[in-house]
């Protein structure tokens, strides 16, 4: 009984919902978090990260609940017509509530703004649960008025409060960053918003995250939407000087503040019911690792690989080298030379051309692959599944009809097929699975999507998708039926280039495609998926330094003065150089388990490094000076570690770490606890 009791107390200190304030307020709270909200009108009025004591949202007449996004328009076009007509949730009518033991859910009917003459027939049901240690946001809206809703923004917080104006905020993604202050970074239209505004779509960006060097929160999808998630900072009121956020909290009588909504963007119609993707909002302390593990440890179910994988040479540390060729004589030659300067892997493009809007791989393809095989050369093709010729004969009559086209049914580009038409998805099975040379290879690299430009949704109905769908769902039903196809139970590889987190449980590793500053972001969320990087004629060897700092194979692409790797003698000693160190130190930096700096700090000017965990538990420090010019003085210290040695690209031998050394310009060390 005593037990019982016990359990009981503890459930209600862990969890609680409860009116206070005369029933004015409804409370959602735990140890982590505390989120206010107003029974008036459901808006959030205070939010407050218990742990840190950061309070998020902070001043209760900025509270906001909900927006809806309803233009008024008919079928001709008036001017009565209205397209920005924003419903407010907070001007509307009091809320029905629901309440559980750790859920509220307000119900709103009847949508009305001072546009309009009558509410609309629209219910909006939005749902908070309390979390671990956040809330997860989810809901639903039926409408049964004339008009189109396009989005609703759930949550929609009114304001998120700097925690400390010593220091910089930011909002980040897997491959983005950008200030909130005192540098808020406007990536609006300079006519069309009302306010500076910057934007991240999900679930191209994966996650969002807001953070200084102390907190922050994270907020993200665990599971692949269904609809375009638009997330927005607003700064309101704005400020004359550009890309400035005010350190008052008022300026000329508007109270100054960062507003935040994430957009659904769900196009529901007339008669039309939509089911929002939940949204999760987890806060955290520490640094921005602490976020990224939140999210990599919520996620893992999702990154898991759906498809059997081939890792038994992926895995390995081995040199590519990226070439593009005419004929098939091209990639013998290639392969020749390659092979002199320990290259394993050739990336293949230019290998198909078109014809009668068909890809057609050039003449003898399938036995120059055999013949590279035979060499030792293991031979992955570039594929474009949805990237077609316009210029070639049949286009107009074939694949014209699919190019993927905005809500007004202007086609986005000319060459790019709409991944969520099944018609779509058909013909290109029968193209590319009829291609000998995608059997015989030992994979593929498929760029498809690349997920930038303005092709995130297609609204053209005739290709049989809704209104509005996101590209990605087509997309990853795309990737699944060819990997399925190509990788025959797991002996061949399926890789990308660019893509997004959910695909990872399709692809077995992927070319990166973004700034070297991010490599660390890719890496600590995945610690073991293979990842290349390509190493140019320019900064080719700060992009090896790179590679070992991130455990990624390098990919030879040098096109400068010519396309031979022997007319680039210093990048390939080096290169040579970094491939024997990983290869003799196989159990330090690349069979071990990245630990972005825990265990081991190293100290110096213009360095970066990673810390390594072996499966015997010791730690290794790759260090890289990052520096064009200056040497640097590189110590390490630690407590708990045994004694150090430390070995280089140039100097093979390990010697002892006697507890700082000089390290040249664009140098590297790993430093290994015995």
């Amino acid at each position: 009984m005593k037990k019982k009791i016990v359990l009981i107390c503890t459930l209600f200190l862990c969890v609680s919902v409860f009116a206070n304030r005369e029933g004015e307020w409804l409370v959602l709270e735990n140890e982590y978090i505390e989120a206010v909200f107003d029974t008036k009108n459901g808006a959030l009025v205070r939010m407050t990260d218990k742990n840190s004591g950061w309070e998020i949202m902070r001043r209760e007449i900025l509270g906001q609940s909900f927006e809806l996004l309803l233009p008024l328009e008919g079928v001709q076009m008036s001017d009565a017509d209205c397209r920005y007509n924003v419903i407010k949730g907070v001007e509307q009518a009091k809320p029905l509530i629901e309440q559980s033991n750790g859920r509220i859910t307000f119900i709103w009917s009847g949508m009305k703004s001072a546009l309009m003459d009558k509410p609309a027939d629209i219910i909006f049901k939005g749902e908070v649960r309390l979390l671990d240690k956040g809330l997860e946001f989810s809901g639903s809206l039926i409408n049964n008025s004339e008009y189109t809703v396009e989005y609703v923004s759930w949550p929609c917080i009114g304001e998120v409060t700097v925690p400390d104006k010593t220091q910089p905020l930011y909002q980040s993604t897997r491959n983005d960053i950008k200030g909130l202050f005192p540098h808020f970074s406007n990536r609006g239209a300079y006519w069309g918003i009302d306010y500076p505004t910057s934007t991240y779509i999900f679930p191209e960006k994966s996650f969002l995250q807001v953070n200084n060097s102390k907190e922050g929160f994270m907020i993200y999808n665990r599971a692949l939407s269904k609809h375009t998630i638009i997330t927005s900072f607003e700064l309101i009121p704005g400020f004359d000087k550009r890309n400035t956020n005010p350190y008052e909290d008022e300026m000329d009588g508007q109270l100054v503040r960062i507003q935040f909504k994430a957009n659904h963007v769900l196009y529901n119609k007339a008669g039309d019911v939509s089911v929002l993707d939940s949204l999760k909002l987890v806060t955290y302390s520490g640094a921005w690792t602490e976020g990224l593990k939140l999210y990599r440890d919520d996620c893992v179910v999702y990154t898991e690989k759906m498809l059997p994988s081939s890792t038994h040479w992926l895995a390995e540390p081995l040199t590519w080298r990226k070439i593009g060729i005419k004929r098939a004589a091209d990639l013998l030659r290639y392969a020749n030379e390659s092979a002199k300067f320990g290259v394993k892997v050739l990336l293949v493009k230019g290998w198909y051309k078109w014809e009668n809007a068909r890809p057609v791989e050039i003449p003898n393809m399938d036995e120059a692959i055999l013949e590279c095989q035979k060499l030792g050369m293991r031979v992955i093709l570039e594929t474009n599944w949805l990237n077609v010729d316009r210029y070639a004969a049949g286009y107009k009559d074939k694949q014209r009809k699919y190019m993927m086209s905005d809500p007004f049914g202007m086609p986005y580009n000319y060459g790019y097929m709409c991944p969520n038409a099944p018609e779509v998805r058909r013909c290109l099975q029968d193209m590319w699975l009829s291609l000998p040379a995608l059997r015989i290879a030992d994979g593929y690299m498929n760029n498809d999507h690349n997920h930038s430009g303005k092709t995130y949704m297609c609204f053209d109905q005739n290709h049989g998708h809704r209104f509005g769908e996101p590209t990605i769902n087509g997309m990853i039903e795309l990737d699944r039926i060819m990997a399925e196809a190509l990788t025959q139970n797991g002996t061949k590889v399926a890789m990308g280039q660019g893509f997004i987190d959910f695909q990872n449980s399709i692809y077995d590793g992927y070319l990166i495609g973004v700034s070297d500053n991010f490599y660390v972001r890719h890496r600590y969320l995945d610690p073991k998926e293979p990842i290349l990087t390509r190493v140019e004629v320019k900064n080719a060897r700060r992009g090896m330094n790179k590679a070992l700092l991130y455990r990624m194979n390098i990919v030879y692409d040098l096109y400068f003065h010519s396309d031979c790797l022997a007319d680039y003698p210093n990048i390939m000693e080096y290169g040579n150089q970094m491939s024997k160190l990983r290869n003799r130190y196989l159990n330090y930096i690349w069979d071990a388990t990245f630990d972005e700096h825990n265990g081991m700090r190293v100290n110096g000017k213009n360095i970066e490094y990673s810390i390594f965990v072996n499966k015997a538990g010791k730690r290794t420090a790759v260090v890289c000076n990052m520096s064009n010019e200056s040497a640097t003085q590189v110590s390490v210290s630690c407590e708990g570690v045994g004694e150090l040695r430390y070995a280089t690209p140039e100097t093979l031998e390990d010697r002892s770490f006697e507890g700082t050394i000089e390290l040249a310009p664009l140098s590297a060390i790993i430093i290994m606890e015995q």
